[in-house]
């Protein structure tokens, strides 16, 4: 039985065994692609302004009290400040009044978009958008040591 088999795969062109192979790797990154895509369909976009936002990058998490609730997809750079696009599970309800604001773990630690929420009612989820229109820049050691030099003359 097995000689039959083995008989019969080298019967098949070896054209015949990279179409096969080819079409393997194609429902391969497919299915990859549609897994990854699955948590981004349950999620809901923010856009937030800026004045400086060093240490943010496209892979940057956003937190409420520690927690991952979203990340950052996009910065952008305008001529009124920077703009970072990113999404939010929508399974969160996050205030109106809610400021968002750029922390960092410890002195050196790695920066995370911090959300802390308000008291108000909870932003509206039918547009598929939240807009943060208070924000707090983030802070580094280099301009804490320049406001230090800076009195210091």
């Amino acid at each position: 039985m097995a000689t039959e088999i083995i008989r019969e795969i080298d019967l098949l062109d070896s054209k015949y065994h990279l179409k096969v192979g080819i079409f393997f790797c194609f429902i391969i990154i497919i299915i990859f692609y549609i897994l990854k895509n699955i948590n981004n369909n349950n999620s809901i976009t923010f856009t937030a302004s800026f004045n400086y936002v060093e240490g943010i990058n496209s892979n940057t998490e956003v937190q409420i009290a520690g927690i991952k609730v979203g990340g950052v997809n996009k910065i952008n750079l305008l001529s009124e400040g920077i703009t970072i696009d990113g999404y939010i599970d929508s399974k969160y309800n996050i205030p109106e009044d809610s400021i968002m604001k750029i922390k960092s773990n410890g002195i050196f630690g790695r920066k995370t978009l911090s959300i802390e929420p308000g008291f108000g009612e909870d932003m509206d989820k039918t547009n598929y958008q939240y807009i943060f229109n208070q924000t707090q820049d983030s802070y580094s050691v280099d301009m804490f040591f320049r406001y230090l030099n800076n009195l210091n003359e």
